[in-house]
């Protein structure tokens, strides 16, 4: 059993790690291009960007629905959580230095975006353990976390926007002064949900009803 647990994650990070990093091959300048002094292609990069974010919520989402069902503890189960969200973007980093490269970005910045989408993940990931503890359906659990997922992002385009990971990390990667209002209202917000998630999430226990979980 341990070991299909370990297999399945492998699986999951080996196709994070395909589908993240196509986008950014794509990206990479040509011979041609570097001795000509030519930029490289910029379209590629938002969508190389784009690629990342998305993916690394869904993964983590579903780190966190997968976990729902095991028979651990609550502090086991957190900690196993964590360490999968906390692997997730280990893994992303060496794509993500190629992206600060090809960009001109600072270090300092690229650090400040990635803590930002670790927060961001976590959260996401123990919302994944609450839907998978409430409802035991796959349908059911597709349905809710995808349309949780989609509702956020649309709806912090509009209200709460520090919240939103497309606006937040266009802040760490533009151009001029850093708007520190913004990001740290994004930062203390996530951090917030993210005690609130840890602590409630993996201590609930499965719904029953007849017996049965529903």
């Amino acid at each position: 059993m341990r070991s299909c647990e370990l297999g399945a994650s492998w699986s999951a990070f080996t196709e994070y790690l395909v589908l993240v990093g196509i986008p950014l091959l794509l990206a990479l300048p040509s011979s041609a291009e570097v001795d000509a002094l030519i930029e490289p292609r910029w379209s590629m990069i938002p969508i190389f960007a784009t690629a990342a974010i998305v993916l690394f919520v869904i993964y983590s989402l579903n780190f966190g629905v997968a976990h729902a069902s095991k028979a651990a503890s609550p502090v086991e189960i957190r900690m196993s959580v964590l360490a999968h969200v906390g692997f997730l973007m280990a893994i992303s980093l060496p794509y993500w230095t190629v992206f600060e490269s090809i960009g001109g970005y600072s270090l300092g910045r690229l650090w400040g975006a990635l803590g930002y989408l670790m927060l961001y993940g976590a959260c996401w990931a123990f919302i994944g353990v609450a839907i998978g503890r409430r409802w035991a359906t796959e349908i059911t659990r597709f349905h809710i976390k995808y349309a949780l997922l989609i509702v956020s992002i649309l709806g912090t385009f509009f209200v709460l926007q520090p919240l939103n990971p497309f606006l937040m990390l266009s802040v760490w990667f533009g151009e001029g002064t850093l708007q520190w209002g913004f990001v740290l209202t994004g930062y203390v917000v996530l951090a917030l949900v993210l005690g609130v998630l840890v602590r409630w999430a993996p201590g609930r226990a499965p719904r029953e009803e007849h017996g049965e979980l529903v």
